[in-house]
């Protein structure tokens, strides 16, 4: 049966009736024994960082890697917007949640498998479940910095209280989703021996009624549901983690920490990672900055990971999302957030593919895809060699 994508803003209204059990988390926070920074003051990560045996045979057996190679940038799906990133000689993670919840074991790596590869930081594009609900987990168990909205990184202190063993972690924090409007761009030097990370400021997803009146209309697919029958979760120690996680950082709403976006540079190559797709109107203000924003990032972009699955479908179709690509201007599409990872709101891959690409490929000089498809290209590596001339000349 096909459906639209109001069924989204319907689970929202259940989900954000969760909101409201949501405490303060500050009396569990353990103290901060190493110094936090923030855009201005940040103090770099080292270039170079020993990693153990155990390391060592776990990066083989999950990612199929015997060491790292300064010279490829390595790209790993785990799922949802989630992304095991190895580059410039350092392994880092772009979000960090084992998707599970109404389904288990779909995506083939578990929190502890992660912890097991040590990552040496943790890039939360926003704090929602789907995105961070184990950046905590992870980093106080790894020692991983964490790139974060303040929200975020308050939330992941007080997952870490729960571990007695928990290691410290350093948090840059980005600030609050009101510090900073939509567009804000900060050039941050995270690793020492690597290009400054562009920093993004933009908007999660929404509902724009107002598209409706101007020719807007609702995406309808047909999402898959084998996926979660298939792969129940029956474990009761897992749902009542997910349930927890729900109000996280506003629930579904804005996220309090705002919304962010990374821009990468190694060698001659360069990616562009954006987690949620926000409203991006004609002839408006915000929407405006952020194309502002991506179109002015320093030596362009070669791939972007880019969301193309939100809340604002139930208007829009892919308005918004086609409105980053057309911004950004990528030599490379790759999709993300468009898998089965929840009923309904997460289709998977195949019911948009189809619709998607048909979209992409009418806008100017559309970029090449290499479209995701869950289970399939879960752990699958995607590499790049950062020194081909391919990757020199991309500016248009």
């Amino acid at each position: 049966m096909r459906i639209t994508l109001i069924a989204i803003s319907l689970t929202a209204c259940l989900l954000a009736a969760c909101n409201s059990t949501e405490s303060d988390p500050s009396p569990a926070q353990p103290a901060t024994l190493v110094a936090d920074g923030t855009v201005a003051n940040w103090q770099p990560l080292p270039a170079h960082v020993a990693i153990s045996r155990d390391t060592q045979l776990a990066r083989q057996r999950i990612l199929g890697i015997d060491k790292l190679d300064a010279g490829q940038v390595k790209l790993w799906w785990y799922g949802v917007s989630s992304f095991i990133m190895a580059a410039g000689g350092h392994l880092f993670l772009l979000d960090a949640w084992e998707v599970v919840g109404v389904h288990k074991n779909y995506v083939p790596i578990t929190r502890d498998d992660l912890v097991a590869l040590k990552p040496e930081a943790i890039f939360i594009g926003h704090g929602h479940f789907d995105h961070a609900a184990d950046a905590g987990y992870i980093a106080s168990r790894t020692g991983a910095a964490l790139i974060a909205g303040d929200s975020v990184c308050a939330q992941a202190r007080t997952d870490a209280a729960s571990n007695p063993e928990a290691l410290d972690f350093r948090c840059l924090k980005l600030g609050l989703d009101a510090d900073n409007p939509a567009g804000s761009v900060f050039s941050t030097r995270i690793f020492a021996n690597m290009a400054n990370v562009q920093i993004i400021k933009h908007t999660h997803s929404a509902a724009d009624p107002a598209s409706l009146t101007t020719g807007g209309m609702p995406l309808v697919y047909t999402p898959e549901i084998l996926p979660f029958l298939t792969n129940l979760n029956t474990d009761p120690s897992e749902t009542v983690k997910f349930l927890q996680s729900l109000p996280n950082d506003g629930g579904v709403g804005q996220p309090e920490g705002g919304t962010w976006a990374y821009h990468f540079r190694v060698g001659n190559f360069s990616l562009l990672w954006n987690d949620s797709t926000g409203g991006m109107p004609d002839n408006d203000p915000t929407a405006d900055a952020v194309r502002v924003a991506l179109a002015g990032l320093p030596d362009c972009v070669d791939v972007h990971l880019g969301a193309i699955v939100g809340f604002g479908m139930v208007t829009s179709a892919y308005r918004d999302a086609l409105a980053y690509v057309a911004a950004a201007r990528p030599r490379l599409f790759m999709p993300n957030h468009h898998d089965a990872w929840f009923p309904g709101i997460g289709g998977g891959a195949s019911a948009y593919e189809t619709q998607w690409t048909q979209a992409l490929m009418s806008l100017p000089n559309p970029p090449k895809q290499d479209y995701l498809r869950d289970p399939d290209d879960y752990l699958k590596v995607r590499s790049f060699d950062v020194k081909a001339a391919e990757w020199a000349s991309n500016c248009q």
